[in-house]
């Protein structure tokens, strides 16, 4: 089976669609081919609408290749020059193939897109985030943590620093590590923390390094996980293959999901793909 991947999925560093792909590749090299010219192609996948140019979807559909679109929530017009939800719907339906990534996203998702398709839970990299490795020296107990990838507002900063907030106040040894990104009013003004709780957080700045980031989640007590609508988090993951406490809201989406199947792992998050580019190669 040969493969195509637009070029833009393959340049991003930290997200989801990125992370994806990187790890998509990873872990079916060995099992099939992927090519850099559409027309060598078999399946031209999308891991995320964002990371497909419109021309060359049309040229894909042109070609007659089976197109794969993997779909993880709805894709903001605020972020995306307002083609955010034309571009979701226009791919979805010019695609053989549809992903979802939890029961939540689909349910959510398919009403709109008009496309039933497979739900595929996102895996993660288990040789790295595991329950035994190397920690750091924890600076309060308990040590708390949040994690984003993004300034997305469902990634609701907010309720975390409300969350930590409330704690100190009941327990002064209480501490909290920032991991992500965040502005420089963030760091100027201790990211608004108050009443001593100004003193008991530290910034970690934005993490790359996949080791770096798994001890970090085993040296948590706790992580806040307070995001909203999310379809499939790869923080939530790696956390609990970590063994960290999770808190998480109510509103979470298919992190409800998640909490209940428990890890999965790279490998067997790629063969179930493969199984589905499999059945569309065959029709």
């Amino acid at each position: 089976m040969k493969i195509f991947i637009p070029q833009r999925a393959k340049e991003g560093d930290i997200g989801g669609g990125f992370s994806f792909t990187r790890d998509f590749i990873k872990t079916t090299k060995d099992k099939v081919e992927f090519v850099n010219n559409l027309t060598e192609a078999d399946i031209y996948f999308i891991p995320g609408p964002t990371l497909a140019e419109k021309s060359e979807v049309e040229l894909a559909k042109t070609l007659n290749k089976k197109i794969v679109l993997r779909i993880d929530n709805i894709t903001r017009n605020s972020r995306n020059r307002n083609t955010g939800t034309s571009r979701l719907l226009k791919y979805a339906q010019m695609s053989d193939l549809v992903i979802y990534q939890s029961q939540w996203a689909k349910d959510f998702i398919m009403p709109f897109v008009k496309k039933d398709g497979p739900i595929i839970y996102n895996g993660i990299d288990v040789s790295i985030f595991k329950k035994v490795g190397d920690v750091l020296s924890k600076e309060g107990s308990p040590q708390c943590l949040y994690v984003r990838s993004s300034r997305d507002e469902t990634k609701r900063w907010e309720k975390a620093w409300y969350n930590f907030q409330k704690l100190y106040f009941k327990n002064k040894d209480a501490h909290l590590w920032i991991v992500g990104k965040f502005g420089p009013e963030n760091l100027e003004y201790n990211f608004d923390l108050f009443g001593g709780a100004e003193k008991r957080y530290r910034f970690l700045g934005e993490i790359k390094d996949r080791n770096e980031m798994a001890k970090i989640y085993r040296s948590a007590d706790l992580i806040f996980i307070p995001f909203s609508n999310e379809a499939c988090s790869n923080t939530f993951a790696e956390a609990k293959a970590c063994g960290t406490n999770i808190i998480f809201e109510e509103d979470a989406g298919g992190i409800i999901e998640q909490d209940k199947i428990g890890i999965i792992s790279l490998e067997s998050m790629s063969d179930k793909y493969l199984e589905e580019f499999n059945k569309i190669c065959q029709k």
